[in-house]
């Protein structure tokens, strides 16, 4: 690379608006010329409140890129050169006011100045020092030492000497102050009293502050004033544009809906807001930064008498003159020409004076610098550097090196991705000391690259990391909807590893604040990223819920995609030759699991039907991803249901064909780990999409376990006797492939005469001992299942001691290596003292008693016979591409099938703990039909809590499950809401037809006229899809009415 193109590979242009940019320093590319009327005016501003009490109250109106963000961090750094402070204040959602305003204000706390104080240690240093502290309360209050109850009273003691009103009525507040900036539990306290989190008033209590909350407007009013007493400060109001677009858009379009007077009511409640802290605060100048309409719009809402106070600014506009666009590519090119030791031919090489001539009045500084970026790039992708003449110039475009140089630099890239990726550390990122350091590099990189996998204009894009010390988020990803208003659309990320409830309840609500999560704004998303459950207890549950309600969702985070993401952030940085191109062909980011979200809604709004996902290195697969039924047509013919030739790449799987234009409807395989959801009454066709999502994960080599408590599913290994309707030479290719590859195996539990199959109780503990997490699930979900043989009934006192001796006794057994039930019969009959005392060792000897008897009289629950084990129920026998185990419960009555659930679900849990899938897309399927037998919303079984913990924990390891029911109502709410891939048929009976309503409502979709779709007809939805009214062709096995005892006894019996 000669130098001209190493100093051109040096520059990076940052046009993406971003907090970040009022944070660092603005000196080296400030320029005097542009808006000078406006900079001096706000100069004038800044002088008034740092010499006088009062309040100042300005507002900076621009178009897009006309650089009010850079004139914010400019008024950033004049207040603090002046000894003042500076809080950002961004409106990101249609939350409480004073909420949003008050949870900017603790942000920016955390921010520091260009002399690197944070803003939080310098007000706590300055009161301290006003105040006359000695040296060890000065110290503690600071952050420096242990603090204590003792220093805290010293220090607000210390503040009423300086001004008696604040230190009475900002005490709590001050007292929080001093918690946040120490260390341990404390800070956890003083940051749920800024989150007006009211439910630790005992802990609070214990500092000497008021057990109840403190409304977030006047705890808004005690920062003002505390810091006042130091110096002056200034609120920077941002992003206004963006939630008054969006509430207009929504009062006009849907006027009397939810969301329309939610959206009325919001610029109403930002007008009142900003009028009303302007005379809450002392020694304040506010900075309202947005468009002309924007405030325009404020205006109509607020008080005539209150908007007076506010001095509007002249708008800023285009770039004034050529001196001036000089100054601005200059200014930026400088810093970085100095570090790579290159003088270039003059300040703006290679943009020239006659370029740059035809900047003003019709450029704004950041259009100009985009224009620049991309000239940049394209001499980069070229390796050839070229002057830009014209800023009308049609932009170069890169020229493709011959194909097998291009064959080989990418061969080159999938191999250092591969050797990135084994090196990479996929524990660190999970510690809860480390998580806001590494978190929120590798989110970024996952980001940058998504966006360039789908080749979209990343002009429109920008991703923010930098969310302080005390982050509220990791990473979001804005994307610009409409550049006139700004209007936008935000994808955030918080990864949380805290155990302590209430560290882990601040993290959800901070990150929901900064996110902007409400139900009433859908382009507002937040994905938090946990590997555990949540901590235990209602409150927990109560702000969990809540996120939940407002839309925000759970993922864990593999260790397979944190590998991909530190692969991606070290090719990023490193700036590797050809990277945009190998990102597009292999899309690594477009896999990642958490990511899933964002793609889908990113194909909705950039237009793209669809991007198949394969692993990397194998090339780029057809489209076949699912998209929504209003989505335009692929330039492809129509798909024909069953025809070889339209079926995807084989990571895909088509479910059937969209109403409208006939295109393929497919789930990838890797998806359907997220578990499915299939409702629909007797003969809307849920029997035939169940068969065709067991057949063809089977013609793609993926075992399934089918439980059948109908007996309508043992027809999976009968091919049809005469072709069906709508059969076709498709169809007929694909049957013969299947009753050749798949072999279908019936199993009737609890009947001898059939295929029996009974459990050892106690599944194997071996692969998740060491698990801190997974050990004690499996260890709860087994008790679940023993004790009703134990004896253990109801929730009474004696019940709960039982189940704690059950628990204790488990977990040695388990730690010992034991594996039979007669074992625990045993240890639980001379149980030791470290698991019983005086009072229970006697319900230990009548559980073994009970146990044993259960042993000796249940023969599912004796461990005699072929145990159930998922290696003989998934892997198929030599010469087989895959197996589908289909249990028959003919043999079972009451309680029984959903024992045998419970414990078949224990088992497959350690199995594929010890088997994961690895690098395969999907490692089986358990099909669980009337699923409302299994997982009941009403009073629980024996299998209800098994389940729900197998679908929040089995995907990770490779499992899929499909919940099944003509009765969406009837099934548990937290396994259907863990579904994410959704078949919604015919239903007809009403309370189905709203419970089908509120699973669709989840994804902002209405379904209408469910009673009116016909046989084989569904409303689909995949991941971050709307639905689309599919068509399900018809399976390729049998399907007929339900089978007699005698004709399931004879399939069981096949092969035996």
């Amino acid at each position: 690379m000669n130098g001209e193109l190493a100093a051109l590979e040096k520059l990076y242009i940052s046009t993406a608006l971003a907090q970040e940019e009022i944070w660092t320093p603005v000196t080296s590319y400030h320029v005097d010329g542009l808006h000078p009327e406006v900079f001096r005016r706000l100069g004038r501003a800044i002088d008034a409140v740092e010499r006088a009490h009062s309040p100042v109250a300005t507002v900076v109106r621009g178009e897009t890129g006309s650089g009010k963000t850079h004139l914010l961090g400019w008024t950033r750094h004049e207040i603090q050169e002046r000894g003042g402070s500076f809080f950002y204040i961004r409106l990101v959602s249609g939350r409480n006011f004073w909420e949003s305003v008050a949870g900017g204000l603790v942000d920016s706390l955390y921010r520091k100045d260009e002399g690197d104080r944070e803003q939080l240690t310098r007000l706590l240093d300055e009161l301290s020092r006003r105040a006359r502290l000695d040296t060890d309360t000065h110290t503690a209050v600071t952050g420096g030492s242990e603090l204590t109850r003792a220093h805290v009273d010293a220090f607000v003691r210390g503040i009423r000497t300086i001004d008696r009103q604040v230190g009475n009525e900002a005490a709590d507040t001050a007292r929080a102050l001093a918690l946040i900036a120490s260390t341990g539990d404390p800070v956890e306290i003083g940051t749920a009293y800024f989150a007006l989190n009211d439910d630790d008033g005992d802990k609070r209590a214990a500092w000497g502050m008021a057990p109840g909350g403190r409304p977030a407007q006047l705890v808004l009013r005690d920062l003002t004033r505390l810091f006042a007493l130091v110096g002056p400060l200034v609120f920077a109001f941002d992003q206004l544009d963006t939630l008054v677009s969006t509430a207009q858009t929504s009062s006009l379009t849907s006027p009397a809906s939810g969301e329309g007077r939610a959206a009325k009511r919001l610029s109403s409640e930002i007008a009142t807001g900003l009028m009303e802290l302007r005379e809450e605060a002392r020694r304040t100048l506010m900075v309202v930064a947005c468009h002309e309409d924007t405030w325009e719009q404020i205006s109509r809402e607020a008080v005539r008498s209150a908007l007076d106070r506010f001095e509007v600014l002249p708008t800023l506009g285009a770039i004034p003159d050529e001196a001036t666009a000089a100054a601005i590519v200059s200014s930026r090119f400088r810093p970085y020409y100095e570090s790579a030791g290159f003088t270039p031919p003059r300040p703006t090489w290679p943009v020239t004076p006659a370029a740059l001539a035809e900047a003003p009045h019709r450029y704004t500084a950041r259009r100009l610098l985009v224009r620049v970026q991309k000239h940049i790039e394209a001499c980069l992708q070229t390796g050839t550097v070229t002057e830009l003449i014209s800023l009308a110039d049609a932009e170069p475009t890169a020229v493709a090196p011959p194909a097998p140089a291009r064959a080989l630099n990418l061969s080159t890239l999938t191999e250092s991705f591969g050797k990135l990726r084994a090196e990479a550390d996929d524990l660190g990122p999970l510690d809860p000391t480390a998580e806001d350091e590494l978190m929120p590099a590798l989110l970024r990189a996952g980001l940058r690259s998504l966006v360039r996998e789908l080749g979209a204009d990343e002009t429109r894009f920008s991703i923010e990391t930098d969310f302080g010390r005390k982050a509220a988020l990791h990473a979001r990803l804005r994307y610009v909807v409409d550049e006139a208003s700004e209007n936008e659309f935000h994808w955030s990320f918080r990864a949380i590893a805290a155990n302590n409830a209430i560290a882990a309840q601040n993290r959800i609500r901070n990150a929901a604040v900064e996110a902007g999560l409400t139900a009433d704004l859908a382009s507002r998303r937040l994905v938090l990223l946990r590997n555990m459950p949540y901590p235990t207890g209602p409150r927990t549950k109560d702000i969990k819920d809540d996120f939940e309600a407002r839309g925000g969702v759970s993922f864990p985070i593999g260790a397979a995609d944190l590998r991909t993401l530190a692969a991606l952030r070290a090719m990023l940085d490193d700036r590797m030759p050809g990277l945009d191109e190998w990102l597009r062909q292999e899309r690594p980011a477009s896999r990642i699991e958490v990511f899933a979200p964002v793609l889908g809604d990113l194909r909705q709004h950039l237009g793209i039907v669809g991007v198949a996902t394969t692993e990397v290195g194998a090339g780029v697969a057809g489209d076949a991803a699912a998209v929504p039924e209003d989505a335009e047509p692929a330039r492809t013919e129509p798909a024909q249901p069953g025809h070889a030739q339209t079926e995807p790449a084989r990571t895909e799987i088509v479910v059937g064909t969209t109403v409208r234009g006939g295109r393929s409807f497919a789930v990838p395989m890797e998806r359907l780990r997220m578990h499915t959801a299939v409702v629909g009454a007797a003969g809307s066709g849920k029997t035939v999409l169940i068969k065709r999502l067991v057949e063809q994960c089977a013609l793609r080599g993926v075992s399934a376990i089918v439980l059948d408590p109908n007996d309508d599913l043992a027809r999976l290994g009968d091919p049809w006797s005469h072709p069906p309707q709508g059969w076709t030479d498709g169809h007929e290719r694909e049957a013969r492939r299947y009753f050749a590859e798949v072999e279908v195996v019936v199993w009737t539990p609890g009947l001898n005469r059939g295929r029996p199959i009974s459990f050892h109780p106690l599944p194997d503990f071996g692969p998740v001992l060491d698990d801190e997490d997974d050990f004690p699930r499996l260890v709860r979900s087994t008790v679940t299942s023993l004790a009703p043989h134990a004896g253990v009934r109801g929730s009474s006192a004696r019940a709960t001691q039982q189940l704690g001796v059950l628990k204790r006794a488990l977990e040695r057994y388990a730690r010992e290596g034991g594996k039979t039930l007669a074992g625990l019969v045993e240890l639980l009959a001379e149980a030791p003292t470290d698991i019983v005392n005086s009072r229970t060792s006697r319900f230990a000897v009548q559980m073994a008693d009970t146990l044993e008897a259960a042993m000796e009289t249940d023969p599912l629950f004796g461990e005699s016979g072929a145990p159930a084990d998922p290696g003989m129920l998934l892997i198929p026998s030599p010469g087989k591409a895959a197996r589908v185990s289909l249990i028959s419960f003919i043999g079972l009555s009451g309680d029984g099938p959903a024992q045998f659930v419970s414990r078949l679900q224990a088992t497959l849990f350690s199995w594929f703990r010890a088997h994961p899938v690895g690098d395969r897309a999907l490692g089986g399927l358990l099909v669980m039909d009337e699923a409302q037998n299994f997982v009941p919303s009403g009073a629980s079984n024996p299998s209800t809590d098994s389940t729900v913990e197998l679908i929040r924990q089995i995907r990770k390891y490779g499992l899929g499950i499909v919940l099944a029911s003509q009765l969406p109502k009837g099934i548990h709410n937290q396994a259907l809401g863990n579904t994410v891939n959704q078949f919604i048929g015919r239903l007809t009976q009403p309370v189905h037809i709203e419970a089908a309503r509120t699973m669709a409502q989840a994804r902002n979709a209405v379904l209408d006229n469910l009673a009116g779709l016909r046989a084989g007809q569904f409303n689909a939805a995949g991941e971050g899809t709307g639905f689309s009214k599919i068509e399900v062709p018809i399976c390729l096995s049998h399907h007929d009415v339900p089978l007699k005892e005698d004709e399931i006894v004879e399939r069981a019996r096949r092969g035996t």
